[in-house]
């Protein structure tokens, strides 16, 4: 069965993980969930960016130690992660550069500004998302060679948790997210507005 990448990677964020983070950054328990759902589509957009660049996922995915602690306190069988400390802080931002290059902190401060919160707490939670992101993929392997069509298929979805500003910085229109269904709803209301007219 092939995964939705997204709803996955949401089954990790538990209100234990939620509360154990804003240990760190005192913020609403809402906004800080939110920030990090926009977190995790930025990253896989990120990641579907890289499509193109010949053996990208594997490079990455060799960016993970297997003694990484954040790879340690994750359960994959469970969908949970055992520990929360500050180890991302450090472990993240090797992968971000990679995915974003230059674009990181631009990306941060657009989901601070977007999201409504702390520019920190924006940093570090793109940090936890990118090591969870990875961490997955890492323990998943099998689902490299099909991540370029999984993130095909799934990018309209996750564009639609992505707040405008970051998918221009990541060079997504903006109105890539409308949903099929509108657009077809749009084409048979403007049918139906210059039908009686023309036809």
């Amino acid at each position: 069965m092939t995964p939705n990448l997204q709803i996955e990677l949401r089954r990790f964020i538990s209100s234990n993980v939620v509360s154990k983070l804003n240990k760190f950054y005192f913020e609403n328990d809402a906004l800080l969930i939110k920030g990090i759902d926009v977190s995790i589509g930025t990253v896989l957009m990120g990641l579907y960016n890289k499509s193109e660049e010949s053996g990208f996922y594997k490079e990455i995915i060799s960016l993970i130690d297997d003694n990484s602690r954040f790879y340690g306190e994750v359960d994959f069988a469970s969908g949970r992660i055992l520990s929360v400390d500050d180890c991302y802080r450090v472990e993240g931002n090797d992968l971000l550069k990679e995915i974003f290059t230059s674009k990181k902190g631009r990306i941060s401060e657009m989901i601070s500004n977007e999201v409504g919160i702390k520019s920190e707490t924006a940093r570090e939670i793109l940090n936890f998302s990118a090591l969870l992101v990875v961490s997955y993929l890492k323990n998943n392997i099998q689902l490299l060679d099909s991540l370029k069509l999984l993130l095909e298929e799934q990018k309209r979805d996750i564009l639609n948790s992505i707040h405008p500003g970051i998918k221009i910085i990541l060079g997504f229109s903006c109105y890539e997210s409308v949903d099929d269904k509108n657009q077809a709803n749009l084409g048979r209301s403007i049918f139906t507005l210059f039908g009686h007219n023309f036809f």
